[in-house]
This record gives structure tokens, C-alpha cells and sequence, in this order.
């Protein structure tokens, strides 16, 4: 009979997973709870005690209690009382309960133990807690958190299962992990091998301890009597054995009440030192923790969008420690995080759920997978005890400038993301993610639009023959030779970037001959590609190409030139035609050369984008601002004049958005960063600023408004707008 336990050591609480064969994964209850505190206290007998004893205990004297033990897991000692006890000694008193308890439900020792351990820890927190765990099992491995809470993702805890249909090769999960005292995020990818971390961040002093404190500091506010029996145990010296206990149990009271709020209403208290009752009710607990979970959710997104990803691009957003219960904290996550945010039963049990599933599965001989969920658990170094204690031990002044050096990263790679910028620079730290925008109504007024079809003045030709182009100064025979649609891989080959999910890549080769001397550019700005509605698609600038683009500074008469460009389309546009379109004294000359583009992908995008008015950070030039898009105005005559509009077919329309720079920022630059897209998320560039209604120009500072004006086909619906900074894929917005 082998059996495997899971001891997930957190920095307040422990949980505790365990299995048999022929039985499946069961949480371990320790003192009638899910989960062991994660405290320990030195008694006068120089013995440890262990949970919610050494809590209770603590009344006798709190410098004997280590509350903390997981963030010391790298130190040698820690001073209890009067007496130093090496860390590896406190971490070992909780794991002994903690593998007492599992093999106590199966009736059998422990025969595989697995420890799960931050993404973050270095050499020095694992063999820290290796150190502890030794002779605990014949058998001693580990498994980083959030690898164990993407496999209960993909599997639910059972064993031998790939969790393919869940989490597919590619896929992309977060994980928040709002634990007792600390939250974590982590983004992980499915790839061959298993679950890879690609991306971490932690709030070190934010958890469901700190909510209970908050909740206890309103509750002593509110109830009368209770600030006058509950004890301050910031003053030891007036604190009884009895009046500890009472605050103890208190506590455990406030965390039922947390997590019953998740499913009720309201939910009454029982009250220390013979008080009545009381009622906590879910509204007080939101209006109590609406900072924290604000905090929480903005923490969250920017670790997701540190780790390289978009929030529209992950297949979930998975819940993990009790705490993650709140029902408002999966409100204000779907309010920044397009994705399904997974909240199971047992959240607090989810990372040790999940990396018993991998554990065991590993361990049980029959059960290849091509593509397995995770890695097995990693066991650690084989060089004997001694040896390996000997190459841990500290050497001096070398290890300790090599642990500043380690420390100076961490700090780098926590505080400043993936492109080197400051994380709180624009966000700060409380910045509420509900935050919003608005601005007064728009000014009256009405369409401004363009008769005719947009097609007009547009000579029609067709592929690889040339059609005659003349705007009266240059005049030159175009050729269309050649579409190739997509061709995302071609171009990714040559050098070009690779576009975003939503984009491919389309090449066109084209040449042109003069009739009579012409200069350079010809028409190449002028070419574009047309969708089936008529909007006019125009070429990348700066990508390498697999073909020429030539451009000598003249072409005599029968002269010719090559010319190859790259266009950044939907996957869900058709293409139509390549299209030279020039505006030459208020009228539309060119050519439209009809061509089958590729297939379209299906159905609409949903789904992906923000409200309007809520509020974004953007990264410009050396500037960290606040910005949201605020509304869209089609009746925009009091903004645009009628000018603006050259095209035939065509309209206006206005983007307002307000931004919030401490310092000066360029008002032209914010608007060249903004996109219109079209509901297939086509994206289209905006054509100028206005300087009406209110509008900012020039250089602005404080909260200011940005109008931003496109013209686009008058049959265009519009779909979402999006903005991006220097530092980061575009912010999206919705549009009704």
C-alpha cells in the first residue's frame, strides 16, 4: 500500500492532502478544520506546540509564538522567548502534524510527501524546507504552487487524467491565490512537457488575515461592548489566558461569518465575554474590504499583464485560499478580466488537490500520457545528508553579497515587470479598478458624412494586368501580381513581427511602369487593401518583407519598379480588392483590383473589452498616465468639419477620452496610439485631433480630453476602441 500526502505550507495556514490506492484525494481535517494555522509556540518545557493550541497559548507570553514561519524558511534560527530554535525545527513541528493527520485518515504511514513551495522560492527556501522534511517519508518531493493549482484546472483532482479538454497544449491559465497573508498571482502555460510558470507577483502583506482584522476592527467599532471585552493584544501585559482564547475563537467565529457571507446574506455572530449576538451582514463586509479587493484586482491584471499576456487571451482565471470566496471579489475581477474566474468548493485546497493528482499519477505504473498535465514532482538533490548540508551552509561574507545581489533581482523583477518600468509608476498601489472616467454630454450636432459609394472615381481592373493610375501629375501602369492571404508565416520568417491573435499577415506584390517621368513615392501610400464593405486597409510600415519594395527617387517614361506590401488584417475580414486611392481636388481617382482573400474566421468577437469610462494605465514616452475611453460621437458636426470627410461614402466619427498625466504629454501622440475597430476588430488609425467641445491640444498635463476623429465607411459598425503604451499590448474599450 503506498500513500501519497501533499502538505500545502502556508505562510498562515497549512492544508493537508491525502491518498490511497483505490481511493481518491481527501482534504485532511486537523482540530475539526480543512487546514492547520501555521503557527507554532515554544512552551516553558522547551516543547512545541502546534496550531490552534499555540495560538491559544501565546496569552502566557507572544514572543514565544512564531506565527510567520514560511517567510523565515530560508533563515537558521529564529529567538522564541529567551531561546533560538533553528527554523527547520519550527517548519518540521508542522509538518509532523501535518503528516500525522494524513496518515491517521488512511490508516498507514505516509510513504510519498509532497511539499509545494512558492514559484518564487529560490535553492535556499526549497532546501530550507527539505531540510525540515527529512525522515518524514521514505519518499520526499516538491511541486511549485501554481503548477498544482493548474493541474486541479485541468483535472479536478483526478488521478491519471491529462486535463487536455480543459487545458489544451498553448492554453494559458492564471492563478490568483489569495492566501492568509500573502496574494499571489501566476500565469502558466500548458506546453509539452507540462505546466510552466511564465509569469509571478506577490502583495506580501495582503490576505484573509488582514481581511479579519478589518473585519474585527469594524465589528469592535459597531457592536457595543465589544471593544471593552475583546482583548487589544497589542498590550500583553493586561492579557489573560482566557481573554486570548476568547480572541482566538473570536477569530475562527469571523472567518465562518467571511466564508458563510459567500452564500448568504448575513450570518449572525457569537460574541465573546456573554455579549448577544450579532449581525454581519455581506453589504458591511464589502463596504469593510472594498479597498483590499480593489487593490487586489488591479494587482491582479497587472501581473497578468506583466507576464506578456492579454486578459482576453487566458482560458481561465482560477481562485485559489479561502479568502477567494468574497462574491465581490469575482465582481470586480470580471470587471477588468474577460475570461471565466473558476471558484470550486475547497479553494483553499485547490494547489494540494492538484499536485496530489500529479503525484500520484506518476507514481502509479500504467499510465503514459503523450502530453502529460505537469512534470513530476521534483525530488531532491541525492549527494547523502551530510554532504548536502555541508554545500548548504553559509560561507561568509561571498554568500552574503551573492543573497544581495539575488534579493536586488528579485526586487527588480517584482517591482518592475517585463519592460523594466516602475509597476506602481502609473497604477499606484490603491488604485481603485472600478474606477471611471466620464464627461459631460457630447455637443449637439449632426452627421458628417460623404455622398456616393466608396468606390467611386476607382478604375476597376484585374489581377496581373495592368491598369493606368493618374492623379494628373504622376502617371503610371499598376500591376497586381500577386496576393497571398495569409501569410502570417512568410512574413514571421522574413523578420516581421508577429501579429497579435486577432491579426494575420497578407502580402501583396505588386509593380508599377511609367507612362511619363514620374517621382518617388508614386502611389505606394496610396495603396490599400478594401474589405467587403469598403474600408481601406493600409500597408505596414517598417516590416521586413520576403519580396522588394523599390522606390528609386525617379522613374523616366517605360521605366518600372517593383514594389511588395504587407497589410495587417482581421482574421475575421474579408479582403476584396487591392486598391490605390488618391484625393486630388475634392475627388477620389485610382484603380480597384478585385481579388479572393482568404477565408474568414467565424463569428463575432465578444467578450474582450472594457466598459467605457473605466480607467487604464499607459506607459508614453517617460510618462505613466491614467486614461479611459470615455464615448464615441456620430453626430460630431460641432467637432469635425465637413472637410475632414474626402472620401465618397464615408463619415466621421469622434472618440473622446480623458487622461489623467502628472506631467506634460502630447496630446497628438496619446490620439496616433488609439484604434477604432470595426466589429470584426478590424483596426483603423485616426485621421486628426480636434481642438473643439472642450478638447485638449498641443502638449496637456492634469485631466484632460483627447478627441480623436476617424473617418471611416459610412456602413461600418463600429465595435471597441484601443489604446496601448509604450509598454504593453493595447487596453480595449467597447463601443454600444
Amino acid at each position: 500500500m503506498s500513500v501519497t500526502a501533499v502538505v500545502d505550507f502556508g505562510s498562515s495556514h497549512t492544508v493537508t492532502v491525502v491518498h490511497a490506492p483505490g481511493g481518491v484525494p481527501r482534504v485532511v481535517n486537523v482540530d475539526g478544520e480543512p487546514y492547520l494555522p501555521s503557527a507554532v509556540f515554544l512552551t516553558g518545557d522547551d516543547s512545541l506546540v502546534v496550531g490552534h493550541d499555540a495560538l491559544q497559548m501565546a496569552a502566557v507570553d507572544p514572543s514565544r509564538l512564531e506565527s510567520r514561519a514560511k517567510a523565515k524558511i530560508a533563515q537558521r534560527e529564529v529567538l522564541l522567548g529567551n531561546t533560538v530554535v533553528p527554523v527547520p525545527t519550527v517548519v518540521l513541528a508542522i509538518l509532523v502534524r501535518a503528516v500525522k493527520a494524513a496518515a491517521s485518515v488512511v490508516g498507514a504511514p505516509v510513504d510519498h510527501l509532497v511539499l509545494t513551495h512558492p514559484a518564487a522560492w529560490g535553492p535556499a527556501q526549497r532546501n530550507g524546507l527539505l531540510a525540515a522534511a527529512e525522515d518524514l517519508a521514505p519518499q520526499i518531493s516538491t511541486i511549485v504552487e501554481p503548477v498544482g493549482a493548474g493541474v486541479w484546472y485541468a483535472t479536478h483532482g483526478r488521478v491519471g487524467v491529462d486535463g487536455a479538454d480543459r487545458f489544451p497544449l498553448g492554453a494559458v491559465l492564471a492563478i490568483l491565490d489569495l492566501g492568509g497573508g500573502t496574494t499571489d498571482v501566476a500565469v502558466v502555460r500548458r506546453e509539452r512537457g507540462g505546466i510552466v510558470v511564465i509569469g509571478r507577483s506577490s502583495i506580501p502583506d495582503l490576505g484573509g488575515d488582514v481581511f479579519d482584522e478589518r473585519i474585527i476592527s469594524y465589528l469592535r467599532q459597531t457592536v457595543p461592548g465589544l471593544a471593552e471585552v475583546l482583548v487589544d493584544v497589542s498590550a500583553p501585559g493586561r492579557v489573560s489566558l482566557v481573554q486570548l482564547r476568547e480572541l482566538v475563537a473570536f477569530r475562527r467565529e469571523v472567518r465562518r461569518a467571511k466564508e458563510l457571507l459567500s452564500r448568504h446574506d448575513q450570518v449572525e455572530l457569537r460574541l465573546p465575554g456573554g455579549l448577544p449576538g450579532a449581525v454581519l451582514r455581506r453589504a458591511d463586509l464589502e463596504r469593510v474590504l472594498y479597498a483590499d479587493i480593489d487593490r487586489i484586482t488591479a494587482f491582479t491584471l497587472r501581473a497578468i499583464l506583466s507576464a506578456g499576456v492579454e486578459a482576453y487571451e487566458l482560458t481561465a482565471l482560477q481562485l485559489a485560499g479561502g479568502s477567494a470566496r468574497i462574491p465581490l471579489l469575482r465582481h470586480k475581477l470580471a470587471e477588468v478580466v474577460p475570461t471565466p474566474i473558476q471558484l470550486d468548493d475547497q479553494p483553499e485546497a485547490v494547489t494540494a488537490l492538484g499536485a496530489c493528482a500529479v503525484a500520484v499519477s506518476h507514481d502509479e505504473p500504467g499510465r503514459p500520457q503523450e502530453h502529460p498535465v505537469a512534470a513530476p514532482p521534483v525530488k531532491p538533490d541525492p549527494r547523502p545528508r551530510r554532504a548536502r548540508r555541508q554545500a548548504e551552509r553559509p560561507r561568509g561574507p561571498q554568500t552574503f553579497v551573492a543573497f544581495l545581489v539575488a534579493v536586488g533581482f528579485v526586487v527588480l523583477a517584482i517591482g518592475y515587470g517585463v519592460v523594466l518600468k516602475p509597476a506602481n509608476a502609473v497604477t499606484g498601489d490603491a488604485l481603485a479598478t472600478s474606477e471611471r472616467f466620464a464627461l459631460p454630454p457630447p455637443e449637439a450636432g449632426t452627421e458628417v458624412v460623404s455622398g456616393g459609394d466608396v468606390t467611386d472615381g476607382l478604375v476597376t481592373g484585374r489581377l496581373d494586368a495592368p491598369v493606368r493610375v493618374s492623379d494628373g501629375d504622376t502617371d503610371l501602369e499598376w500591376t497586381v501580381r500577386e496576393i497571398t492571404d495569409p501569410a502570417t508565416d512568410e512574413l514571421v520568417r522574413a523578420g516581421a513581427r508577429k501579429p497579435l491573435p486577432d491579426l494575420r499577415w497578407v502580402l501583396v506584390d505588386t509593380s508599377i511602369r511609367a507612362r511619363a517621368r514620374a517621382t518617388a513615392p508614386y502611389f505606394l501610400r496610396d495603396t490599400f487593401l478594401a474589405d467587403d464593405r469598403g474600408l481601406l486597409i493600409p500597408a505596414a510600415r517598417d516590416q521586413p518583407l520576403p519580396c522588394p519594395t523599390e522606390t528609386p527617387g525617379t522613374l523616366d517614361a517605360g521605366d518600372t519598379a517593383r514594389q511588395c506590401l504587407a497589410f495587417a488584417v482581421s482574421v475575421r475580414t474579408r479582403v476584396s480588392a487591392v486598391v490605390i486611392s488618391r484625393v486630388t481636388g475634392g475627388e477620389q481617382v485610382g484603380a480597384r483590383v478585385p481579388v479572393d482573400g482568404a477565408t474568414p474566421a467565424g463569428g463575432p468577437v465578444t467578450g474582450r473589452a472594457l466598459p467605457l469610462g473605466a480607467v487604464r494605465p499607459l506607459w508614453v514616452g517617460n510618462s505613466g498616465v491614467r486614461a479611459a475611453i470615455v464615448d464615441v460621437v456620430t453626430r460630431a458636426s460641432a467637432y469635425v468639419s465637413a472637410e475632414v470627410v474626402d472620401r465618397p461614402g464615408h463619415r466621421a466619427v469622434l472618440v473622446r477620452a480623458v487622461v489623467d498625466s502628472p506631467t506634460g504629454v502630447s496630446v497628438p501622440d496619446l490620439a496616433a496610439r488609439l484604434l477604432l475597430r470595426d466589429d470584426r476588430s478590424q483596426p483603423v488609425s485616426a485621421r486628426q485631433v480636434s481642438d473643439r467641445g472642450g478638447c485638449a491640444v498641443g502638449t496637456a498635463s492634469g485631466r484632460f480630453t483627447v478627441c480623436a476623429v476617424f473617418v471611416v465607411p459610412s456602413g461600418m459598425p463600429l465595435g471597441s476602441v484601443a489604446w496601448s503604451g509604450d509598454d504593453s499590448r493595447p487596453f480595449l474599450w467597447q463601443l454600444p
